[in-house]
């Protein structure tokens, strides 16, 4: 009997937060400034999410992989449950993964009362299993208890690895050898009962963009490089993934000449809002994504559609993170955790970052564009409509695009043209300078690390078709296919002059520059000396 297409939904990160925590107040507005997701309304956008979900007759199979609640109080974890349960009562069969929100080591988190924030009891770790075991491993032909990862019969032909990478007894995300072995066992045993593995885990194997490889690469799945190599290599090709809140499709090609793809999908409750249909094909040959917006009305008055209040969210959060850098250090080291930089790192250069962000605050897309003339041969009336658009409204759409996997601007848009002319001039400055991005960036060019931000040249993430590709075992092996690299259309010459000018320029104001840099240093190791030597 051929075995029948499988399609499943796919939601991530809902981040529940209890409204029991508090939602106004000084305290809860610093907290929330720093986040991209609407968490005073997350139950009412995640009941609008299941209320779309139950009426979807695509499938009655919906994985959740991981970050259920926002900071792991048991108000958040109890109501969040019923809602899964209310999901399980209309039909559908709900499959969950814990992740790093769902827990606190010490059993505390945090609460808002008023204008203060406050210790409230939080789940530990060893509390996950029995309050979501009914969500998967009681349904599971097998479980890793250590670390609650389980494999589970889905339909005929198709299996669901659910791996918990929230440990991997050394301290951080990833699984441990003893786990991967259970993984290995699984994957063998669907292989030889032919069945195809649909996997999935939390933290990311492959960065969605090279940006968030340097600042997140503490948020990845541990020994990621090495894991995505061994689970290619053992022929689990598709890994559903959370955690980035990117809308994203990468693959790599491991050594061997294995395929592995990770599907990542954004936050229901931050920008862009989307809810993800995989279906893998009864054929073999293919997996095809789509992507949902969360359409259904939620029970709280907005403007706009769903989509364009969660993004003037996301573009809200960007512009204040900017004002902050150019006036307030410590809101602006407080906001910059979300997207995994240490507050020390802003404390111990804030001084520096101080008056660039000033700048940028002021800047508009005319003044770059004078700037990069030679590079762009853009003419004024080319970018007559945008000159006054400001470079901080760029840079909004640029975190908007990383985030929602989108294409706002392409080559032959003036913006693109005139971002890319000035990363060119700063390429040609490094160049000059001799100066190895390899092994700062992980990168060859400033061009190769900025322009995914601008547009995306990858993998469709809203709506694709995968191929499945051919499987090579062990003392096979298959075509390794090359990185794919943006071609720099824009190259500039600039490097050695502006180098030369610069010098020139240091040498004349050498001491009145060094004299306001050692006072700003000063001043900024008095203001702030002591919580540069706290490592958050």
């Amino acid at each position: 009997m051929a075995k029948q297409p499988l399609t499943v939904t796919v939601i991530t990160d809902t981040h529940y937060y209890s409204k029991k925590l508090g939602t106004d107040g000084k305290a809860y507005e610093k907290g929330n400034s720093k986040s991209q997701l609407l968490l005073e309304r997350a139950e009412e956008v995640l009941k609008a999410a299941f209320e779309q979900i139950k009426k979807d007759n695509r499938t009655d199979i919906v994985l959740l992989s991981g970050d259920t609640t926002s900071n792991g109080d048991f108000d958040s974890h109890k109501e969040f449950i019923e809602m899964l349960r209310d999901l399980k009562k209309s039909g559908k069969r709900v499959f969950v993964l814990t992740a790093t929100h769902d827990f606190k080591d010490d059993g505390k988190t945090y609460a808002y009362r008023n204008d203060e924030k406050v210790d409230i009891p939080a789940a530990r770790r060893e509390d996950l299993y029995d309050m979501y075991r009914e969500f998967g491993p009681d349904q599971a032909d097998s479980v890793h208890r250590q670390s609650m990862s389980y494999s589970v019969k889905l339909q005929d032909g198709y299996r669901l690895l659910a791996i918990n990478d929230d440990r991997n007894l050394s301290g951080k995300s990833g699984v441990s050898d003893d786990c991967f072995e259970w993984i290995r066992s699984e994957v063998e045993k669907a292989r030889a009962n032919g069945e195809f593995v649909l996997a999935m885990t939390h933290h990311p194997l492959i960065a969605p963009s090279p940006i968030y490889g340097l600042i997140g690469k503490n948020d990845m799945f541990g020994d990621f490089d090495v894991r995505r190599e061994q689970f290619a290599d053992l022929g689990m090709q598709f890994m559903l993934t959370g955690h980035t809140h990117i809308h994203s499709i990468d693959k790599i090609t491991s050594k061997r000449g294995n395929t592995f793809y990770t599907i990542a999908t954004a936050s229901p409750i931050g920008y862009p809002g989307t809810i993800r249909t995989v279906t893998v094909d009864d054929d073999g040959k293919s997996v095809k994504t789509t992507t949902d917006f969360i359409t259904e009305e939620p029970d709280f008055e907005m403007q706009g559609d769903m989509q364009e209040y969660l993004k003037n969210q996301l573009a809200g959060m960007v512009k204040d993170m900017v004002k902050a850098a150019a006036g307030d250090t410590e809101t602006f080291a407080n906001m910059v955790t979300s997207i995994s930089i240490k507050k020390k790192v802003v404390y111990k250069f804030g001084w520096l970052i101080k008056p660039v962000a000033k700048l940028l605050n002021k800047l508009t897309i005319g003044t770059v564009a004078k700037w990069t003339k030679k590079e762009t041969g853009l003419k004024k009336e080319d970018y007559a409509d945008i000159k006054n658009d400001s470079v901080v409204d760029f840079i909004i759409d640029m975190v908007l695009n990383l985030y929602g996997g989108e294409n706002l601007y392409n080559p032959d848009q003036p913006q693109y043209k005139i971002a890319m002319g000035l990363i060119s001039i700063l390429d040609s400055i490094l160049s000059v300078l001799h100066i190895d991005l390899k092994k700062l960036l992980k990168v060859d060019s400033l061009y190769d690390f900025a322009e995914p931000l601008i547009h995306n040249r990858g993998i469709n993430a809203y709506e694709t078709e995968l191929p499945i590709m051919p499987f090579y075992d062990e003392g096979e092996q298959g075509e390794v296919a090359e990185e794919e690299k943006p071609e720099h259309t824009i190259k500039s010459k600039k490097g050695l002059p502006i180098i030369i000018i610069s010098v020139l320029l240091l040498i004349i104001l050498l001491i009145p520059l060094a004299l306001v840099l050692l006072v700003g240093f000063i001043i900024n190791q008095i203001k702030y000396g002591k919580k540069i030597k706290i490592d958050e």
